[in-house]
This record gives C-alpha cells, sequence and structure tokens, in this order.
C-alpha cells in the first residue's frame, strides 16, 4: 500500500466514525474491512488508545471514551513529511492553484478548512492529496523558492471518507498540527472549538432520545 501507513488509516477512520458519525463503539473487524487493513494492525492501534483511556476495550469491540486523547495522540504522532510525493512553488494565489487541481484531488490543512469550516481571511500554502504527475504537468517543479504547492500521496480509504473535495475533520488537524505555522496554529484553535461544538451537540442528540423512550 502506497501513501499514508496502515496505522494512521486506522486512526483516521476511527476518529471519522466519532466526529463526523457521531459513533462511539466500533468492532476491530469492521475496521479493518472498511481500512482493507489485518485486524492485527487495528488491534495494536486499539490497544495503544486503551493504555492512556483514549478507547475502552470491550468483549466484541471498543467504545471512544476521550475522543481529544485520540485525535491529539494521532497529531502527535503522524509524519505529514513522509507522504509528501511533490511539492513546487507556483506565484499563482492559492484560489487560482485550488480550481487548477485535477478532478479527485482533496485538499486539506488551509484549503480544506475552508471548505468543510469557513473562508480563512489569507493563506499562502496549498496542501492537496492527490496524483503527483497529473499535478506536475500543471504545476513544473521550481526550487528557486520555497513550495508552496504541497502534494500528499493519496490512498484508497481518504476518497471513502472526504466530502466536497475536503479531507475529513480530523485529517484536516492533524495536518495543520504537523505543519505547525502560525497560521496553522490559529485555526488549530478555531477547529477545536468547532470539533467540541459538534461533540456537545452529539451528546445533547443522545440525552433527548433518552428521555424520549
Amino acid at each position: 500500500m502506497g501513501g499514508m501507513s496502515r496505522k494512521n488509516i486506522v486512526f483516521r477512520e476511527i476518529l471519522y466514525r466519532a466526529l463526523e458519525l457521531g459513533e462511539s463503539y466500533m468492532t476491530q473487524k469492521s475496521i479493518a474491512e472498511t481500512c482493507k487493513v489485518s485486524l492485527d494492525t487495528v488491534n495494536k492501534v486499539v490497544r495503544t488508545l486503551d493504555k492512556f483511556y483514549g478507547v475502552e476495550k470491550k468483549p466484541m469491540g471498543f467504545r471512544v471514551i476521550n475522543v481529544q486523547k485520540v485525535l491529539t495522540y494521532w497529531a502527535c504522532t503522524r509524519d505529514l513529511h513522509k507522504d509528501i510525493c511533490f511539492a513546487t512553488y507556483t506565484p499563482n494565489p492559492v484560489k487560482k492553484i485550488e480550481s487548477e487541481m485535477p478532478p479527485g484531488s482533496i485538499f486539506t490543512a488551509f484549503s480544506g478548512y475552508t471548505r468543510r469550516i469557513g473562508e480563512i481571511r489569507s493563506y499562502t500554502e496549498v496542501y492537496v492529496y492527490g496524483d503527483p504527475r497529473e499535478i506536475e504537468a500543471k504545476f513544473p517543479k521550481k526550487e528557486t523558492r520555497k513550495p508552496n504547492l504541497i502534494v500528499l500521496e493519496k490512498d484508497h480509504h481518504i476518497e471513502k471518507v472526504s466530502r466536497d473535495g475536503a479531507a475529513p475533520l480530523a485529517q484536516i488537524y492533524v495536518d495543520l498540527w504537523q505543519i505547525g505555522s502560525q497560521e496553522a496554529e490559529k485555526l488549530l484553535v478555531d477547529l477545536d472549538n468547532a470539533l467540541r461544538l459538534r461533540r456537545e451537540e452529539a451528546l445533547k442528540e443522545i440525552v433527548e432520545k433518552i428521555r424520549g423512550r
């Protein structure tokens, strides 16, 4: 499997279910089947998360009990730079760069944030999961200046969990965390707030369903 490691794909799926589908209980088997990885890979991730009470192991599966811990652990351990397959500089404005991406490209970081959360006043870099050959054909490699178009290798799973041409929220979060610039840090604060509101709304829905029984 090229691109992102199997372990990182498992983290992405767990967080996608928890943050965007509102699921807390999951089975290792369903994660393995969806991610097309071995059960052993999923079990290793679950054991790690269970150690610091990010998840709680159950007889037939596991429950996410602290999604923030899971998200923070993935942000700390993911290595975004390993997944960079092409980078170049282009003088074009970011909106023009984004508009010229090949079909099927999936935006993350700043560009992903604008599509999933809201417009950003200004940003200077475009991070995208896509085909490096197709993108290089449109934006030839230039090494005279710091790259502002960074292409990350796309895997089979990210297409399933993305929408509106943007990566899932957890992926955008950890990619911004890994970028670590001042621009990225500011967005992380806003994204933290947005994710917290999502969790509060999901909890409110659960309580209302229980009361309505």
